[in-house]
C-alpha cells in the first residue's frame, strides 16, 4: 500500500471513521444510473424535487470536483447506547446527538488541510452536500454491504453509520468492491409498519416515516396523511428506525465512539406537549446544534399535534 492510501486512512480513522474505502472516481454503472431514474420516474422520492434536478450531477463524481481522480468513501458510527423510552414518541437515533453535518465536516477539515498542504491536489469533503451516490460509493470502495431497506452494513458495526466522501484529484489505488449482500431475512421489510420498503433494497418516500416527518413541508394529503393517521405515524415525532431495530447485523454492536453523537438528555426525554408548545426562539434554543432542526418549528409542531391527535 502506498504511503499516500496510508496516510490517507489513518488520518481518517483517527479523525472517528470506523471504515475508510477508495474507489476511482468515474461514471456510475449503467445498472445504478437505471436503478435511480427508475426510482425517481416512479415518483419515489416523494417531494425532494432536488433530487430529481441532481439526477445528472449524480452519475458522476466529476461533475461535483472537476477532474477528481478518487472517491474516498467513510463511514462514521452513531450505535446508540439506548434508545428513548417506549412510552415517548419516536425520535429517530442519528438524531440524539449534535448534527452530524458539522460533526463530521468539522472532524475531516483538519486531516484534509493537512493532506492538502502535503501532497497537493484539490479536495472536497462532502456531508449530503453534494450530489453523490453515497451508497453506490460505499460498495464501490468496499467499505459495507448493502442491506434490503438500503442501507450500508459495516461488518461489526451495523447499519447506525453517517456516510461521508472526501473526493480528491490525486490518484490512489482503489479498494476491491463488495457485491455483498446482507443476511437477506427480510425483517426490515416485513417489519416496516407502513410499508415503506421494497424487497430490492430501495424506499418509497411517499410513505416513509422518515421522509414524512422530516423532509415534507406542509400539511399531509392523501396516502401520505393515512400513513401519519396510522398507529406508527401517531407514535412518530420525527423520523423513524424500525427497520434498524430488527436488523440481525445490528445486534451486538458497541455504541458509537465518538462523543458528539451520544445522546443528550433533553433529546431523550423531548414530548409532543413539549414541542407543541415551543415559540420560535423556544425551538432555536432547544434544537440548536441538533439535526432535528430540519424539520423547522412549523414541520415538528405538525407532527406533535398528529401524536397529541390535535388538529
Amino acid at each position: 500500500m502506498d504511503r499516500l492510501k496510508t496516510e490517507i486512512r489513518e488520518s481518517f480513522l483517527s479523525a472517528g471513521a470506523v471504515a475508510v474505502g477508495f474507489a476511482r472516481s468515474e461514471p456510475v454503472s449503467e445498472e445504478e444510473s437505471a436503478r435511480y431514474s427508475k426510482w425517481i420516474e416512479e415518483g419515489k422520492h416523494a417531494g425532494m424535487e432536488y433530487l430529481r434536478r441532481h439526477v445528472e450531477l449524480k452519475l458522476d463524481p466529476r461533475n461535483v470536483l472537476e477532474n477528481a481522480a478518487t472517491v474516498i468513501s467513510l463511514a462514521f458510527s452513531y450505535a446508540p447506547e439506548r434508545f428513548r423510552d417506549d412510552s415517548l414518541p419516536v425520535v429517530a437515533s442519528y438524531a440524539y446527538g449534535e448534527d452530524y453535518h458539522d460533526v463530521i465536516r468539522r472532524r475531516l477539515s483538519l486531516p484534509v488541510e493537512r493532506l492538502r498542504n502535503t501532497y497537493g491536489g484539490e479536495w472536497r469533503i462532502c456531508v449530503d452536500s453534494a450530489p453523490l451516490a453515497e451508497r453506490y460509493w460505499a460498495l464501490r470502495s468496499g467499505i459495507g454491504r448493502l442491506g434490503r431497506n438500503g442501507s450500508v452494513i459495516v461488518d461489526n458495526f451495523g447499519s447506525y453509520i453517517f456516510l461521508a466522501e472526501v473526493l480528491t484529484t490525486l490518484p490512489v489505488a482503489p479498494d476491491e468492491p463488495t457485491e455483498a449482500l446482507c443476511a437477506g431475512c427480510g425483517a426490515c421489510v416485513s417489519s416496516c409498519p407502513v410499508k415503506a420498503l421494497d424487497a430490492d433494497g430501495s424506499v418509497d418516500s411517499r410513505r416513509c416515516l422518515n421522509y414524512l416527518t422530516i423532509e415534507h413541508r406542509g400539511d399531509w394529503t392523501g396516502d401520505a396523511l393515512e400513513v401519519m393517521r396510522s398507529d406508527a405515524g401517531k407514535h412518530t415525532l420525527y423520523g423513524c428506525d424500525v427497520c434498524q431495530r430488527v436488523c440481525p447485523h445490528n445486534v451486538g454492536i458497541k455504541p458509537t465512539g465518538m462523543e458528539e453523537f451520544r445522546a443528550k438528555d433533553g433529546i431523550m426525554s423531548l414530548r409532543a406537549e413539549d414541542v407543541a408548545a415551543m415559540t420560535q426562539a423556544d425551538f432555536s434554543a432547544f434544537f440548536r446544534g441538533s439535526a432535528m432542526k430540519r424539520a423547522k418549528l412549523d414541520g415538528m409542531r405538525r407532527n406533535a399535534l398528529n401524536v397529541l391527535n390535535r388538529e
